[in-house]
Formats: C-alpha cells, sequence, structure tokens
C-alpha cells in the first residue's frame, strides 16, 4: 500500500489504481487462509489437552483484537497521513520478521518437539485404521 500511496501523491488527480486495493486483498484472503489452519494445528499440537479449547478461543479473540488494532491504524491514517502510516507498517514488520528468524532456534526449542511427536501419531492413526479394517 506504500506504493498505492505514492501513486496517488504523485498522479494530478490524487487517485490511485484500483489494481492496488484488489490485489491487497487478494494477499490477505490468501495469507489468512494459509496461516489460520497451521496456526490452528499447531496449537492442538502444544498447547496441554486440558486447555486446547480455550487456547483455540484465545487464537480467536487475539484475531479479533487485531481487527479492532486495524481500525485504529485507519483513524490514524487518516488524520497522519496514508503514506507515514504505511511506512510505519512496513517497518514494523520489516523489525518484526528479522527479530522471529533470530528467535526461530529459541521458538523450535519451546515447543519441546511438537512435530517430532506427529509422526508418531500418523503411525498410530494408521495402524489403527489398519486394525478396523482387518475386523
Amino acid at each position: 500500500m506504500v506504493f498505492a500511496s505514492l501513486q496517488r501523491n504523485s498522479s494530478a488527480d490524487g487517485l490511485s489504481s484500483l489494481h492496488w486495493l484488489i490485489f491487497a486483498y487478494m494477499f490477505h484472503t490468501i495469507g489468512e487462509l494459509a496461516l489460520s489452519p497451521v496456526s490452528l494445528s499447531f496449537i492442538t499440537k502444544v498447547a496441554p489437552k486440558r486447555i486446547v479449547a480455550s487456547m483455540m478461543g484465545l487464537y480467536f479473540a487475539v484475531t479479533g483484537l487485531g481487527n479492532k488494532l486495524a481500525s485504529w491504524i485507519g483513524i490514524w491514517a487518516e488524520q497522519q497521513g496514508e503514506l507515514e502510516i504505511f511506512m510505519y507498517i512496513a517497518g514494523f514488520t520489516i523489525v518484526l520478521g528479522i527479530l522471529l528468524m533470530i528467535l526461530t532456534k529459541r521458538i523450535n526449542k519451546l515447543t519441546h518437539g511438537a512435530e517430532d511427536k506427529h509422526g508418531d501419531e500418523e503411525e498410530a492413526q494408521t495402524g489403527q485404521l489398519l486394525q478396523a479394517e482387518a475386523s
């Protein structure tokens, strides 16, 4: 959206192309469709069995809070200008991405090998299916 703001500021009529909005929604939708199932699967693997439902509810609550934050950012964009807000968002995501890359090993250690246990679960499920078919 930084480039859409730049295009809007540089055009004589103060407009930017509709393509920016369409592609932004497309990438957000594809990202959500790719991220949500992975996140929910990760929560069910890592959270203790007795609080899995609460953790999934917390995930959706945080998603709702993110939407509320987006509304505040929209209000700030009207007050401060879109280009400045989009530059802040771009900078924040770059810094957060670098921080996550630095902390990847520590985060993986905190999952206590949840991905390694997944293979055992698949074997157990396959064995159960084979036993059910044999019966």
